[in-house]
């Protein structure tokens, strides 16, 4: 709320001015003494870590022209940085060099995606897996992996989902456990119209990141409105808000969906949360609680394993609990 104006009257026009005269006096001099004991007590934090990086890596450069490591570690830095035209031309100095250069095609794409420029930073992976797909380690090369993952990004963004799906299928053929690549696999998806595989990738996506990242819950939560599953897109709202740090709404939706289907994705939920806002012993309850419904439940039984409490004996389930599973509920 914006402070009340002060009203001034007839009276207060009507001041003494020497009085005034005097208070302003007495001002200035307090705020001179206050700057010249703050010039004399600070001491500047001097250059930034960041920047001290960048200094160094020119003066490294300066020293070496032609070190394709010296002008690598430029080109990173500058990016870093958030100097784009300065990295990009770093990288092309190297490319010069070696065409081929593997870590500078990708730092050149990666720099001209950040610049908007995504048709010249698709020329830039699609040169990576040229280069390295015909390579006896290409079934677990990092960066062929890369490029088809950003490739697939790039076609996401242009809204060319067949085309995504084809780079990202590649990529996770390389790393099945890349939770990124299986969010844009989702987000694909849906724009092909196919929410049922949506809801598929973007739970995969999940499995292996399930805190702290928003997009998969919002995706996951249209998938399910498509679907025409109220409860389910009730959950990933809930888990939207607890990303979010809507903290007190997450709670509330959550709670409510704890006597229906969503039970144990709720309690998961839930549990998260405990474990998020350090309060291991409430979050240990309701994993316990999910194994009493479920006693296979892989979610529940990492999630006690990580708290310290041995699975074997966390919970005893009871024999006519029903079974589910994160992935199916």
């Amino acid at each position: 709320m914006r402070p009340m104006r002060r009203i001034t009257t007839l009276s207060d026009r009507a001041l003494d001015r020497g009085l005034r005269v005097g208070v302003l006096a007495l001002l200035v001099a307090a705020l001179a003494f206050a700057g010249l004991y703050y010039k004399d007590q600070h001491v500047s934090a001097g250059p930034s870590l960041l920047d001290r990086q960048v200094s160094s890596a020119e003066q490294a450069v300066r020293r070496a022209p032609g070190s394709v490591p010296a002008r690598l570690a430029l080109a990173q830095a500058y990016q870093s940085d958030k100097r784009l035209d300065d990295a990009v031309e770093q990288y092309d100095e190297i490319l010069k060099v070696n065409g081929n250069h593997r870590a500078a095609l990708l730092g050149r794409g990666r720099a001209l995606m950040a610049k908007g420029d995504l048709d010249r930073a698709a020329g830039a992976f699609r040169r990576i897996i040229e280069v390295a797909k015909p390579g006896e380690f290409a079934g677990s090369d990092p960066q062929l992996e890369a490029a088809y993952y950003f490739l697939g990004s790039i076609a996401v963004a242009q809204h060319k989902p067949a085309a995504a799906l084809t780079q990202l299928e590649a990529a996770l053929r390389i790393d099945p456990t890349d939770s990124d690549a299986w969010y844009l696999v989702g987000v694909a998806t849906m724009q092909v119209g196919e929410p049922k595989k949506a809801v598929s990738a973007l739970e995969r996506a999940l499995t292996f990141v399930p805190t702290g990242w928003c997009d998969p819950y919002t995706q996951l939560a249209a998938a399910y409105k498509a679907l025409g599953l109220e409860p389910k897109a009730e959950y990933a709202g809930a888990m939207t808000d607890f990303c979010e740090k809507r903290l007190d709404v997450a709670k509330r939706r959550l709670t409510a969906l704890i006597s229906g289907p969503q039970a144990v994705d709720a309690m998961l939920g839930l549990g998260l949360m405990a474990e998020t806002a350090a309060q291991p012993g409430e979050a240990i309850s309701w994993y316990r609680r999910i194994l009493g419904r479920d006693a296979t439940n892989t979610a529940a039984l990492a999630a006690l394993t990580r708290l310290g409490v041995r699975p074997a004996t966390a919970v005893k389930p009871s024999p006519s609990a029903p079974t589910s599973s994160r992935q199916g509920a």
